[in-house]
């Protein structure tokens, strides 16, 4: 991290103020370029603990269990209870009878026969039972929740694809452009002695110096390409970890090196893809929700079997109880019950077509499923492919490199003593960058491949995957 310079204000006029320099302060420290040092795992590893894309994919899965929770609430009694007040009026009872009053009506009505009621009501419904209502639909929300989890699953492996390539990229980019900064400092050096001798007429001809001058500027293009490619590596980086916009990344691996080769049996690869995949157990928890969903649908025209308890109570100061089994007096008066019923809801066809769409939906998830089982093994092979294709490419480019290398350093040894020409320099030098960068280009591919192979096997939630680093060592 760059040194920060920090404004001596205090030791400054009198006229600075302690919050003059405070504002100078945070303004010179939010200048500073923030560097964060990572490797491999270390990124990986935070970008699954920080990326918002993670904590996205948790909400839904909390949005499940909400939806489990509200399922099986509905096995529980549903209580309702109303209080309120209001006015009413007074009544005394005829002596002897226990209904009727020796006021009138509605006739005589004063001011003084006004009073207040204060009541409530209160019922308890308890579901005794529903023919799977709320079993399958709480079934439902437990397939829903383990769907949600390997959609996570999903997500993560996704993520961690994406962040692979992005710091593959950034080792690619870094190298190249530190091969094509040295690559420039030699072609300018031997521009610089190639015009000496043309000066010199020691027999070189114009023609090579423009050929090498060609050659810088051929050079130069792919020197902006790497540190674009480097700055535009860095800010994926720093978007996928959630760090500070303008975090400078700086890989602690020394170089961009082939990472351990994926075992050569195929068969055990497809086999690891079958049992850990998660799309396959996305798929397979969502065609279940959809059936139960569709069996609870299904009961639809099914009565529901249930146990109401209800009481409902006034008092009314002024007015007598009319103790009668006949007449309730709603405004004076406590009334207890309970029943044990049956409540049947006829929507017509709209529970059977709604059941219909549910199945139609669970088998739309299993027909994928099916498509996904047979493509799978089509995603491990070429992953596996790549990995051995692309380490055959770093291998061959390596060596090939080795043999430019020693062709430009005999060409540029030939120039030197006047015994070349530039062409044999310049075709050297094409030919040694051209092979170096195959060669980074391969140590990508096979590393990225690698990655893609542990999404492809459903290896890279792993704590330590087989194939590509997950955490920081």
């Amino acid at each position: 991290m760059p040194a920060t310079r920090v404004p001596n204000c205090f030791k400054a006029s009198r006229r600075y103020s302690v919050g003059t320099c405070s504002v100078v302060l945070w303004l010179s420290l939010a200048g500073a370029t923030r560097a964060e040092s990572l490797s491999r795992g270390g990124a990986l590893g935070r970008a699954l603990r920080q990326n918002p894309q993670v904590a996205a994919a948790r909400a839904v899965e909390a949005q499940a269990e909400a939806r489990r929770a509200q399922a099986q609430a509905a096995s529980f009694p549903t209580v309702s209870l109303t209080l309120g007040t209001g006015p009413s009026l007074k009544a005394r009872l005829v002596p002897g009878s226990a209904a009727q009053s020796t006021e009138n009506t509605y006739g005589d009505v004063g001011l003084n026969d006004l009073s207040i009621v204060l009541g409530g009501q209160l019922e308890i419904l308890q579901p005794l039972y529903t023919f799977g209502k709320i079993a399958n639909r709480e079934r439902a929300a437990e397939h829903e929740i383990r769907a949600r989890q390997a959609q996570s699953e999903i997500t993560l492996m996704e993520l961690a694809v994406h962040v692979a390539q992005l710091y593959e990229g950034l080792l690619f980019a870094r190298d190249a452009e530190r091969f094509f900064e040295e690559t420039q400092h030699w072609l300018e050096r031997t521009i610089e002695d190639t015009r000496d001798q043309l000066e010199a007429d020691t027999g070189v001809k114009e023609q090579d110096l423009l050929r090498l001058q060609t050659a810088l500027g051929a050079l130069q293009l792919s020197l902006h390409q790497a540190s674009a490619a480097k700055r535009q590596t860095q800010a994926g980086l720093t978007a996928y970890l959630a760090l500070p916009t303008g975090t400078a990344i700086e890989p602690k691996e020394a170089g961009l090196d082939l990472l351990p080769s994926a075992p050569s049996d195929q068969t055990s690869l497809i086999g690891m893809a079958m049992q850990h995949r998660p799309e396959l157990r996305a798929l397979a928890e969502g065609s279940a929700a959809y059936r139960a969903l569709a069996d609870a649908e299904a009961a639809g025209l099914l009565p529901d079997f249930f146990a109401l308890g209800f009481a409902s109570g006034a008092y009314t100061p002024g007015r007598d109880v009319a103790d009668s089994r006949y007449v309730r007096d709603p405004l004076n008066g406590f009334y207890p019950g309970l029943f044990v019923g049956a409540r049947w809801q006829f929507t017509g066809a709209m529970a059977s077509k709604r059941s219909d769409e549910n199945q139609a939906m669970a088998r739309e998830l299993a027909h994928t499923r099916r498509w996904a089982v047979s493509g799978m093994p089509a995603e491990v092979v070429k992953a596996f492919e790549d990995i051995q294709r692309a380490k055959k490419d770093a291998e061959d480019a390596n060596q090939a490199a080795a043999v430019a290398k020693q062709w430009l350093v005999r060409a540029s040894a030939d120039l030197g003593v006047g015994m070349g020409d530039a062409r044999d320099v310049a075709d050297a030098a094409q030919a040694f960058v051209q092979l170096r960068i195959a060669s980074y280009d391969a140590k990508f591919r096979h590393n990225v491949a690698l990655a893609e192979l542990a999404r492809a096997t459903g290896t890279f939630n792993a704590a330590t995957s087989p194939f590509y680093p997950t955490r920081e060592k």
